[in-house]
């Protein structure tokens, strides 16, 4: 097994921090409380398709995070997606708020990583690792 790029490493590390935050914040809304560990956040009692789905996403989050590390092609295709639903949100800042730059700010994360993960080196790391398995 090939060790991935840096900002791989990167894009992972932040994807599985997302995905732990996604999945505490679900098991929040379904009424976990850990003895006390989360303090004063409050428990919400009637929010449970949504805790679900925030545990859903979490988990999708975390197996998306080991696919990025593990170079496997099917991530890449995930880390894209989930960039072009990014870009898609800001283009909908750009339409709620005209003229104050939310919409330019938050495209610009989303914008490099598809300019990165389609660069000719990473592409070539995913796809040689596809051509490892077969």
């Amino acid at each position: 097994m090939k060790n991935p790029p840096i900002l791989i490493s990167v894009l992972g590390f932040f994807g599985a921090m997302a995905g732990f935050a996604w999945l505490f914040f679900g098991l929040r809304l379904l009424g976990f409380d850990w003895f006390g560990a989360l303090g004063d956040v409050p428990a919400f009692e009637s929010a449970g398709l949504w805790g679900w789905l925030a545990i859903a996403g979490g988990i999708a989050w975390l197996l998306a995070s080991f696919g990025l590390w593990s170079l496997q092609p099917w991530a890449w295709t995930f880390a894209m997606i989930v960039a072009g639903f990014a870009l898609f949100e800001a283009f909908l800042w750009f339409l709620e708020y005209p003229g104050t730059g939310v919409g330019f700010a938050s495209a610009i994360m989303p914008a490099l990583i598809i300019l990165y993960l389609n660069s000719k080196d990473i592409k070539s790391q995913f796809i040689d690792s596809y051509d490892d398995q077969a």
